[in-house]
């Protein structure tokens, strides 16, 4: 048996990531996505491909298409013969609609979209495929810009994405369903037409007020709800009788992530209100009867199984959890006979594969891609749970060193998820973001807590933290590195602290409070949050979090900025940040960096040029992993071993 090594920056950037499982509707084939978790030099998006695999697992995979761009998005026609999928491999970044027999062949292109397509969906006896595609800029637009006659006229001269729809044959002129005016947030095949989500504008400040519609041919229309929130998925019955959506509640009087449903003729009305976790996906099985769903549940995914009548949820037993494929993005697929389903899972020391799920029988892997890893030493991963100070319970996931040793104390890295109202899973974290196993193959044991404000534990929990920042989520990230002390694993005197996005919010506070951390690294952090004003979603703090704008009680926003605090800070200090980052501007980070310079504390910044707040190009995760891995060993000297 081969020696087990140690996970490299090499073995991280070779993980190939397995998305998007799709089973034919005749159940026989199923189609996914493989991809990687970075761009290459010159690219926006990760290349990706499309493969194929039989169901029964009777034959290898085998890949469909092939290049250096990205093809993704593959759904199967009703007829289960014809696979239509995203490319964009006549223009880097512009995605069009394509279609491809299994028989083989080229991909033939549908759309000549100008800004690209951004989703489609099958009509139901696939003869169209529906589409978005946001405005582009036409002739005499383009002109100007060449000038540099491209003035910024803000909240003005908005591009709103449409509805459109195709035929499914080659040399078909799309029609666009949708005036210009409407901003489709997402479709689905409703009754003899299109139901859409309609928001005000493009504007990610105006997540409320939108409405679900009806859209017809012929230019009818007709409102079926008024959603206060901000709502995603939504997803038509194989009938056309039934819509299904996710109802994002975004304040302490309304429920977050509940399922919704309206009959045709009927009213709409909430399935899943006192669903203890949050509800993240949902598909109507074929008949109409339930629906499927994957849900939030502290560290965990769960596919469950909901009765329309009752609101209960039926959890379907599986080998792993649902993987996450984007932020707050989960799927499986369901056969037309309800017999078969499939769906990419992952844990925490296996990368996500495409599974084969059966009613009553145990899932079953079809896919083996990332096999090299059975050569590594990972480190085990287990969910947590502690109390706080005020004796709530509050859970998480640890990480162990990489060849640890029981009874042996380690340096510990406590890395903060963002959100807040988001979470850490029991998953496989191994990339630019998630630095779990790079962290345990350098010898730390992580702790990845899911203090108040995260999701995954209703309504109540996720909004605990309202006008409340830095006060009970940093009490509950303490107390976990407290009982990891307590439990023997944690060396007190060899901790540090991270996180991106809120996770750096959290960590400039908590070098702000406290000593007890020998190194800090906040990437993409909020620091100040009077000039957070400025973000691209500028109207959420005051509204869904403070629940004032600063002009009226400026008191709590001072109080809750590590900006205020700077001068406590003893802890040295790495900042990183992308230089195009409208989510969390560069200006936070470099006033952090300014201000503790200017206080002559320990502090190094790195910026990533062109990058938003996701770090995508390769050169740049790379250098910001070996960044991570070198300032806490420069801090926290881990025992590596041999």
């Amino acid at each position: 048996m081969p020696k087990m090594r140690t996970l490299s920056l090499d073995d991280i950037f070779a993980l190939e990531t397995v998305a998007d499982a799709q089973i034919s509707p005749d159940g026989s084939q199923v189609a996914f996505v493989v991809t990687r978790s970075y761009s290459e030099p010159g690219f926006k998006t990760p290349a990706a491909s499309v493969w194929s695999v039989p169901y029964d697992g009777t034959d290898a995979p085998r890949r469909l298409t092939s290049g250096n761009h990205a093809d993704n998005h593959p759904r199967w026609s009703p007829g289960s013969q014809t696979l239509a999928f995203l490319s964009d491999r006549e223009k880097a970044d512009v995605f069009q609609i394509y279609t491809i027999s299994l028989n083989g062949g080229e991909g033939t292109r549908l759309t000549n979209a100008r800004g690209g397509v951004k989703s489609f969906k099958w009509s139901l006896d696939g003869s169209q495929l529906a589409f978005t595609a946001a405005e582009a800029a036409d002739e005499a637009e383009e002109a100007r810009h060449k000038v540099r006659d491209d003035a910024e006229y803000l909240d003005h001269d908005y591009k709103f994405t449409r509805l459109w729809v195709v035929d499914a044959k080659p040399g078909s002129e799309p029609k666009a369903l949708t005036p210009a005016e409407y901003q489709v947030q997402d479709f689905a095949w409703y009754g003899s037409g299109w139901a859409i989500l309609r928001g005000p504008t493009p504007h990610l400040n105006d997540m409320r007020n939108w409405d679900v519609m009806t859209i017809q041919e012929n230019g009818s229309s007709q409102i079926l709800a008024r959603v206060k929130y901000s709502t995603f998925g939504i997803e038509g019955s194989a009938d056309g009788k039934s819509l299904a959506w996710i109802n994002n509640g975004t304040d302490a009087e309304s429920s977050a992530n509940e399922l919704w449903v309206i009959h045709h003729g009927g009213a709409p009305r909430c399935v899943t209100q006192d669903y203890a976790g949050g509800m993240y996906w949902a598909a109507w099985l074929p008949e109409g009867k339930a629906l499927l769903t994957i849900a939030v549940d502290s560290t965990q995914t769960r596919l469950g199984k909901v009765s329309l009548e009752s609101g209960e949820v039926e959890t379907i037993s599986l080998s792993r959890i649902p993987a996450e494929l984007n932020t707050w993005q989960f799927k499986v697929s369901v056969s037309r006979d309800e017999q078969r389903m499939v769906g990419v899972l992952e844990d925490g020391t296996h990368p996500g594969d495409v599974w084969a799920i059966e009613p009553g029988n145990d899932s079953r892997q079809i896919t083996f891609f990332n096999e090299r890893l059975s050569e590594i030493k990972l480190g085990k991963t287990e969910t947590i749970r502690w109390n706080a100070p005020d004796g709530l319970e509050i859970e998480g996931v640890l990480i162990y060193p990489s060849g640890y040793e029981e009874g042996k104390r380690y340096p510990l890295i406590a890395d903060i998820h963002g959100g807040p109202t988001w979470y850490w899973l029991n998953r496989f974290m191994a990339n630019w973001h998630d630095w779990g196993q790079w962290l345990a193959a350098n010898g730390y044991a992580v702790l990845l807590p899911n203090p108040r404000g995260s999701a995954g534990r209703g309504r109540d929990f996720a909004w605990t933290n309202q006008r409340n920042w830095g006060v009970g989520d940093f009490d509950d990230v303490m107390s976990g590195v407290d009982y990891l002390i307590e439990r023997g694993i944690a060396d007190p005197d060899r901790m540090g602290i991270g996180g991106w996005s809120y996770g750096g919010y959290m960590t400039s506070w908590a070098i702000g409070h406290t000593g007890r951390f020998k190194a800090a690294i906040v990437g993409a952090g909020v620091t100040d949050l009077l000039s957070f004003q400025a973000s691209d979603i500028s109207n959420w703090l005051p509204e869904q979090q403070f629940l004032k704008t600063p002009y009226e009680d400026l008191e709590v926003y001072l109080r809750s900025s590590p900006i205020t605090y700077i001068s406590n800070v003893t802890t040295p200090t790495l900042i990183l940040h992308g230089a195009s980052d409208e989510r969390v501007r560069l200006g936070q980070g470099r006033e952090l960096y300014n201000g503790l310079r200017l206080l002559k504390k320990p502090v190094e910044m790195v910026i990533y040029p062109r990058e938003p707040h996701v770090i995508g190009e390769l050169h740049h995760q790379r250098d910001l992993l070996t960044r991570v891995a070198r300032w806490f060993n420069q801090y926290l000297q881990p025992d590596m071993g041999e």
